[in-house]
């Protein structure tokens, strides 16, 4: 096999490996499975695999053996229960101080399910899948259970009372002195309940001093709009209204608090049928989502953002002042310089229609020029409009981590109390000085590092058993009820402020009420409360617009001494994010979606840093930063700055649990911890690294060349195999919106026997790949709808993932700065389904209304379909994941699974059904209501979850449908057409609109203007 690369043709890749055809990446590709497998992994002790097998991994995976089971009525029915149908309630959850709304699925008072909140301006439907996998953490047998206390040398088991008594002796002592030794330290939070507590603390305790601090910090935007504007203010972006975006290490579609709903704005200006497209730039060192979807991308070191921020200030004041443009030749125009050039162009073309962005990794001083510029550029109050932000009890300090750690080394904390969060993890310095404070309490949800250095655990409730209240990013009033009674012994925030402050033990919903009584009009206030329970937002009652005026002090960014060298880029982790979910076994497993690495964070390094210091994907490096030192193992990304490292923050737990690492347990941790090389907590961007190679070599667990494509072996089945993915620039639509089917050419496709046809209905799917991010919300969903098991680093290192869908990602050209596509890849539902042709068992059958359906208990595990599927996307269920649990984890675990799918036990074939059982309980409340299907009224879970409306699903029988609306456009296209096994989903090709000066004039076409090949 040779390499795929043909210089008179784009040519799309999804890794180096595949790139430079490996050996490894042609094993792969050919074999199944390449890896001939025993049932407990050769590298992995079996106490360890027990232990994996044992807590969050088999939470989606419970099936065990039938056992008597004692079913007992209710004594009174609940109202408004029945049993067996589920039940919906609009709530909330809280994630670095801001309310992400949601709708959560209960059945028989189990939540099981999270979805977004289709009514709320900050969902508007979608969700991500940090949102889609908090359930499994309700149900985490590592979850804690009962106060702690440590004395001596050892933890006791305590009672609440046992804390009460405790905690009256410390407030007696502390409203003594006015609170002077007292300290709080908690997570950022927008609740109005918590502030009232807080305030409350404040005045019983006024010497006291309460902090807030969040490891993944956005300080640098908050005192970026000090700078700007002399006030604290929120911005809020509307890329509805925004024709061309420029994003400066951004996180807007990764990381933003309000980042669903801007995907979703974002994502509706990507439909060419719709109307003129906008225009994304993306300047950045290393890929976020948004420059995975970017027109024009820019891969530079973080620290180089300032000097290219300050030459675009020049460039568009030069070209602003010119009367007339003049006449310049640029055929000898170095492409930074070009880049920047056309960018202030297109920027002044577009005033009052443009948004410039940057990230929280970015200076304060870069931030407030960005203010300043999209007001010269007549953006404030356009496309960029802010809101006030709310009051704050906290000490107003940049990195409070290290503020607080200096009081407590001089000894003027005689008493600490930590509200979430986990600062031992982030800095040892905090971790010992905390030695050195007499009475330590924490509330947390685990047993961590922190509470590990504490003299007091108290249980934190899970968001979804506690009431609650919160402002979303947007600024509107959220509520939070909850889903189930506290499992565990455990309180929320506010309940434990409520004890310190009165000695009293109110419960939230107490809590709750009396902070709305004070914020809605008293007429009407039980006609609120109900509104609000049921809608679970008031959209009338948020935070103030303001109209900030720029300072004169936020001047232009000085332009800064270019410098050589390396630079490191701390920054969250797609599975972890700081660390709180690191026990989360679905989020470790979901591949990361742009290096498709599982249960590890590396080194991110450029192939042309790789290639100065000759160190591959695996090698494990040193990387010494400010004279700390931290090894781990590399990883090669085309596209990544040169020079510029990328750290993700969250691994390397050593008191997370049994999935995340607990080294009291002898559990290993998971992947490596880089907040020990930070300079302090909330810095992103250091200069001071070195880099050099140890020798070593590790395997990392990456499916970015599972479950390939055989291209090359199809082509010798199909003639001329077509691309898997299909581009288009903008212009090329317009001239021939149907390009995309002309890409392959082939003979009329007969059948060799009758065809069946459907009856009734004909389900289906599209996906437009101009809106897809590759964010992989899709893929958390779906594992919780689904019952989908996890299988641990060791089998996906085999290509062993169970994921029912996955999201390929493809590069194409230059690899120091390549484009990027993402395709979800899911079962076709094919009506010559190659699978049915093999199975000897009738295990995999066609419905009369087109499913390809499984019938597990049939399938004796042959693999023949796995085999005859072109598409790879069935998954054998190599082992039985519930047979090493304990009994008090099996009764737990048991509790997330989705009761409407089936449970698989181990050697059968899993895959996508199109959420079969969603599409039944439509059909028969249709049935039972006499009525037809309404359009939309069937959502599968990738659907639903999807925050750029990217996938539809519907009845082809339906011509009114979107989805045979999306297979009538003329961007659809079916993937392996030519194979004639006529899948039932369909793929909008992605168009881009990149600006004509910058267009290569190739980088999107695939042949001749009609997109005909030879």
């Amino acid at each position: 096999m040779t390499a795929l690369v043909n210089a008179d043709e784009k040519t799309y890749w999804r890794s180096l490996g595949e790139l430079a055809a490996t050996p490894e990446f042609t094993e792969f590709l050919h074999r199944e499975f390449p890896v001939a497998a025993s049932e407990f992994p050769q590298s992995m002790s079996r106490r360890r695999w027990l232990q994996l097998m044992g807590a969050s991994l088999a939470m989606a995976g419970i099936s065990g053996c039938w056992q008597k089971e004692t079913l007992a009525p209710f004594a009174a029915r609940p109202e408004n229960r029945i049993p067996g149908v589920p039940q919906r309630f609009a709530t909330s959850l809280e994630m670095s101080g801001y309310a992400r709304p949601v709708i959560v699925t209960a059945y028989d008072g189990r939540p099981i399910k999270i979805e977004g909140h289709v009514d709320h301006p900050a969902s508007m439907g979608g969700t991500d899948s940090f949102t889609q996998a908090a359930l499994l953490h309700l149900y985490d047998p590592d979850r804690s259970r009962d106060p702690q206390q440590y004395e001596g040398s050892e933890w006791f088991t305590r009672t609440w009372d046992d804390f009460v008594e405790y905690s009256k002796g410390v407030m007696t002592s502390a409203r003594a002195t006015g609170g002077k030794g007292v300290r709080v330290i908690a997570e950022h939070s927008s609740s109005p309940s918590r502030l009232r507590l807080a305030q409350q603390f404040a005045k019983l305790l006024p010497e006291a001093k309460w902090y807030e601090h969040e490891s993944v910090s956005r300080v640098n935007e908050r005192q970026g709009g000090k700078l700007a504007f002399g006030q604290n203010v929120r911005p809020i972006y509307d890329l509805s209204k925004a024709d061309v975006i420029l994003a400066l290490d951004s996180d807007l579609f990764d990381f933003h608090p309000n980042a669903v709903s801007l995907i979703r704005k974002w994502s509706e200006r990507r439909v060419p049928e719709a109307g003129p497209m906008n225009r994304v730039y993306a300047v950045e060192s290393q890929f976020s989502t948004l420059g995975v979807a970017a027109d024009h991308r820019l891969p530079i070191r973080s620290c180089d953002i300032a000097h290219f921020l300050a030459t675009l200030q020049e460039s568009i004041t030069a070209q602003a002042s010119a009367e007339k443009a003049p006449v310049i030749d640029h055929s000898h125009e170095e492409a930074t310089t070009k880049f920047i050039r056309v960018l202030a162009s297109d920027l002044i073309a577009h005033r009052g229609k443009s948004v410039i962005v940057a990230g929280p990794s970015q200076s304060p001083e870069v931030i407030a020029a960005i203010y300043r510029l999209n007001a010269q550029l007549g953006n404030l109050g356009e496309t960029v409009t802010f809101l006030a932000e709310p009051e704050s009890t906290a000490v107003d300090t940049i990195d409070p981590l290290a503020t607080l750690a200096e009081e407590m080394e001089r000894g003027d904390v005689e008493t600490l109390i930590v509200l979430g969060g986990n600062p031992a993890y982030e800095s040892a310095s905090f971790a010992t000085a905390m030695a050195k404070v007499k009475h330590r309490v924490r509330l947390g949800a685990y047993v961590d590092e922190t509470s590990q250095a504490s003299n007091w655990h108290l249980p934190r409730a899970h968001q979804m058993e506690v009431w609650g209240d919160g402002y979303s990013y947007d600024g509107i009033l959220t509520i939070r009820q909850p889903l189930i009674d506290p499992i565990f012994s455990s309180r929320s925030d506010e309940q434990l402020l409520a004890l310190l402050n009165t000695d009293e033990q109110p419960s939230t919903e107490a809590i709750t009420r009396a902070t709305l009584e004070s914020m809605l009009a008293t007429a009407g206030l039980e006609d609120n409360w109900r509104t609000l329970v049921h809608d679970g937002f008031l959209s009338d009652k948020g935070l103030t617009k303001v109209t900030p005026t720029v300072v004169a002090t936020a001047g232009t960014v000085a332009v800064p001494q270019a410098s050589a060298g390396l630079e490191v880029v701390f920054c969250p982790s797609n599975s972890t994010y700081d660390g709180r979910f690191a026990n989360n076994g679905w989020l470790q497993e979901t591949p990361a979606p742009l290096t498709k690495m599982t249960w590890q964070n590396a080194a991110i390094i450029a192939p042309a840093t790789s290639k100065e210091l000759k160190i591959n994907t695996g090698d494990v490096v040193r990387v010494t930063v400010r004279g700390k030192n931290l090894d781990l193992p590399a990883y090669v990304l085309p596209g990544q700055a040169k020079n510029s490292i990328g750290l993700a923050l969250g691994y390397g737990r050593t008191a997370a649990g049994h999935v995340g690492g607990d080294t009291a347990k002898n559990i290993a941790p998971v992947g490596a911890n880089v907040s020990t090389l930070r300079a302090r907590s909330t810095t992103t961007i250091d200069r001071d690294v070195k880099l050099v190679t140890t020798g070593k070599h590790v395997t990392l667990a990456i499916t970015q060349d599972h479950h390939a494509i055989d291209k090359v072996g199809l082509s010798e089945i199909a003639g001329r195999i077509g691309e898997l993915v299909r581009e288009g620039t903008e212009k090329q639509f317009a001239d021939h919106p149907d390009f995309a089917q002309h890409v392959v050419h082939h003979p009329p496709l007969e059948s060799l026997w009758e065809e069946r046809s459907a009856e009734g209905h004909a389900w289906g799917m599209s996906i437009d790949l101009s809106r897809c991010i590759g964010c992989n919300a899709c893929m958390v969903a779906c594992q919780s709808e689904n019952n989908v098991p996890i299988v641990g680093p060791e089998q996906v290192s085999k290509g062993r993932e169970m994921h029912w869908i996955r999201v390929d990602r493809y590069f194409a050209g230059d690899i120091d700065s390549p484009q990027v596509v993402t395709q979800p890849v899911t079962c076709q539902h094919c009506e010559n389904a190659p699978c049915e042709q093999v199975c000897p068992v009738a295990a995999t059958v066609h419905s009369p209304e087109g499913l390809n359906d499984m019938a597990y208990n049939r399938c004796v595990g042959t693999r023949y379909c796995a085999n005859n599927c072109p598409y790879k996307v069935r998954r054998f269920n190599f082992l039985d994941f519930t047979s090493h649990l304990s009994k008090a984890n099996e009764e737990l675990s048991r509790l997330i699974i989705n009761p409407e799918v089936t449970v698989r036990s181990r050697g059968v074939m899993e895959k996508c059904t199109f959420c079969v059982q969603r599409i039944q309980t439509v059909k028969i409340q249709a049935k039972n209501e006499q009525r037809p299907i309404v359009d939309g009224a069937i959502q599968t879970a990738c659907q639903q979850a999807c925050p750029a409306g990217a996938i539809q699903f519907g009845d082809l029988m339906d011509k009114q449908s979107q989805v045979s609306k999306a297979h009538a456009n003329p961007r659809a296209y079916a993937m392996l057409a030519e194979l004639n096994v006529k899948p039932r989903t369909k793929y909008l090709a992605r168009i881009r609109n990149p600006h004509p000066e910058l267009s290569d004039g190739h980088s999107t076409d695939h042949g001749d203007a009609h997109g005909h090949t030879s």
